[in-house]
């Protein structure tokens, strides 16, 4: 996790500066999540705390971002615009241990991840994500994810148009996808996270305990097309770089 540690401010920019974060990622996700007036949300990597602020002012009564990266956390504690119902903590959501997180446990309304479950390392690693994700939840409780698309556009300058590279030397479960992000401002950032195929995905949520996994994928605001045109967004729309995972955590099974 060195490699985010001193992201924080840069990342946020990228959300300004790069079109496709604002109009294809933030669209998605704010019509995804829906209405989170009076839940309570735990924002799972929540990194620089860009989308646990958005989540409070969308109405979340509480949000908590959990993260591994303390440099990450740094930048979201300093943010000076942060609502009172969020708060952060340090935590590796990849390791849940065998009894849990006590003060995560079934306390959630709404697990919430971006560019998170890709960086696991290992299939334990991503199992461990929706594990975390699971026992944050009560029962009913929905996990909305954003993660890399199994099927995203294959060729490194796929996506240049829209700030940033994608380069996967091996077609492998795990294989590194470095992506390498540009802004207009001239700052710019590499990341590696791993391809895991749906299948990986879907077993992954099913030894968590996660019954069915959902996948839709991005679409573009009306601003978006309005500023850019249709025809920007085609490539993109064609093979999108990610999809939103959705699944829900089912009521116990009662023996009367």
């Amino acid at each position: 996790m060195a490699e985010f540690d001193a992201l924080g401010d840069t990342y946020e920019r990228s959300a300004v500066e790069l079109p496709f974060r604002e109009h294809l990622e933030h669209h998605s996700i704010r019509q995804a999540v829906g209405d989170v007036a009076g839940l309570r949300v735990l924002d799972l990597g929540c990194g620089s705390g860009l989308y646990t602020r958005r989540l409070a002012a969308w109405g979340a009564t509480r949000v908590l971002g959990i993260d591994v990266s303390e440099g990450m956390l740094d930048t979201a504690r300093a943010h000076p615009r942060t609502p009172p119902p969020v708060s952060y903590r340090q935590h590796d959501a990849t390791h849940p241990g065998p009894d849990g997180d006590p003060e995560l446990a079934d306390r959630f309304d709404l697990v919430f991840s971006v560019y998170v479950l890709c960086y696991a390392t290992t299939h334990d690693e991503l199992a461990g994500f929706f594990t975390t994700a699971h026992r944050a939840l009560a029962p009913g409780g929905r996990l909305i994810a954003m993660t890399l698309n199994p099927g995203y556009g294959r060729g490194r300058d796929y996506y240049a148009g829209y700030g940033f590279t994608l380069t996967q030397p091996e077609d492998r479960e795990g294989a590194p996808v470095t992506l390498h992000a540009q802004l207009p401002s001239g700052d710019a950032f590499d990341v590696t996270a791993r391809w895991w195929s749906s299948h990986a995905y879907q077993h992954a949520a099913t030894t968590a305990g996660f019954a069915h996994l959902s996948w839709t994928h991005p679409t573009v605001s009306a601003d978006g097309i309005e500023r850019h045109g249709s025809d920007y967004w085609a490539a993109y729309l064609a093979a999108p770089q990610a999809v939103i995972l959705h699944a829900v955590k089912s009521d116990p099974v009662r023996h009367d």
